[in-house]
């Protein structure tokens, strides 16, 4: 194995919110066989919702082609958790972590743990952190996302003015971004008039769909941050026969775009978490080469996953979004 001596401290970093115990992450690790001449790695997952699973499974399927050794565990989007887990890396003296954080928060203080133990880590997704202290990221702009799906609302409703509501994740991190680059592509007229957090859960934004339409019955536009809870909402409309209200989105699941196919969604943001699996492990083993003296090229310290709108225009061409 290709390693560092390192101090036995804790770090971490993932992305979501939610509360449980502090101590409780340990027991998540699994172990995937790899190269015995490769890296051994540390992979903190934030959540178990199909974002997370894909992301997971991509990042699992490019280690074994690299040769490395993988350690797995999930913080299923409790901050403190995730400490508990990334401590446990540490222990195990992995040579780097890559963490899907699970708050901005939570992300700040645990890279600042990594780089007091000395342990590389590497993020997925969000980086609102100084690049100086990471190994490296690979990272979705779901400000620009957000911007995007606003851009095509301001277009589609023109000069009409229209109430707008958002279905949130979880505040903090992404939910946040999406939010300020969606408003701020609003166009003259359009105004948000109700948003609230569904956490990331399908019954919960039918729930929060099914309150929207009876305290704003105007409505003309639904952003959902993911599809997942998009169809939550549908739901709710289906059964209040408001097939008037136009859902945009953000995903590109194989499910969401058929859902653009037929009708149902308008449009979406393809933001492949397989992309950022592969890019994750390329990244963090040629960054960790050129730390340990090779002389390959190296990898881009911070990337970023292209995203691209899509609508029933060209939804044949969205990218896989899952192994």
């Amino acid at each position: 194995m290709k390693r560092k001596n390192r101090f036995f401290i804790g770090v971490a970093v993932a992305a979501l919110t939610v509360s449980a115990s502090a101590g409780c992450g340990n027991d998540d690790a699994t172990v995937d066989s790899g190269g015995q001449e490769g890296y051994r790695i540390g992979f903190v997952n934030g959540n178990t919702i199909q974002f997370h699973t894909c992301l997971e499974k991509s990042v699992r399927a490019q280690a074994e082609a690299k040769g490395v050794e993988l350690l797995v565990a999930n913080s299923a989007g409790d901050p403190a958790k995730e400490i508990s887990n990334v401590e446990d890396m540490i222990i195990k003296q992995v040579d780097a972590i890559i963490v899907q954080t699970v708050n901005i928060d939570a992300q700040q203080g645990d890279v600042d743990r990594a780089n007091r133990a000395d342990v590389p880590i590497f993020l997925t997704s969000v980086a609102a952190v100084d690049p100086n202290k990471i190994l490296g990221a690979a990272t979705t702009d779901v400000e620009h996302a957000g911007a995007l799906l606003g851009q095509w609302v301001a277009e589609d409703g023109g000069q009409e003015p229209a109430e707008i509501a958002i279905i949130g994740g979880a505040p903090g991190a992404s939910a946040d971004l999406m939010n300020k680059g969606f408003k701020a592509a609003l166009g003259d007229g359009q105004q948000v008039v109700f948003e609230q957090p569904a956490l990331w859960q399908r019954a919960k934004a039918q729930e929060v769909a099914e309150n929207l339409l009876q305290g704003n019955p105007g409505i003309k536009y639904l952003f959902v941050h993911n599809e997942d809870m998009a169809f939550g909402a549908l739901s709710a409309l289906r059964a209040a026969n408001r097939d008037d209200i136009k859902i945009v989105t953000i995903n590109g699941t194989d499910d969401g775009l058929a859902a653009i196919r037929d009708g149902q969604i308008s449009a979406t943001i393809s933001q492949p978490p397989r992309l950022i699996g592969e890019m994750a492990i390329d990244a963090v083993v040629s960054l960790l080469d050129a730390e340990n003296g090779g002389s390959g090229p190296t990898a881009p310290k911070v990337q970023q996953i292209p995203d691209q709108l899509i609508t029933a225009s060209n939804v044949d061409q969205a990218p896989q979004y899952c192994l």
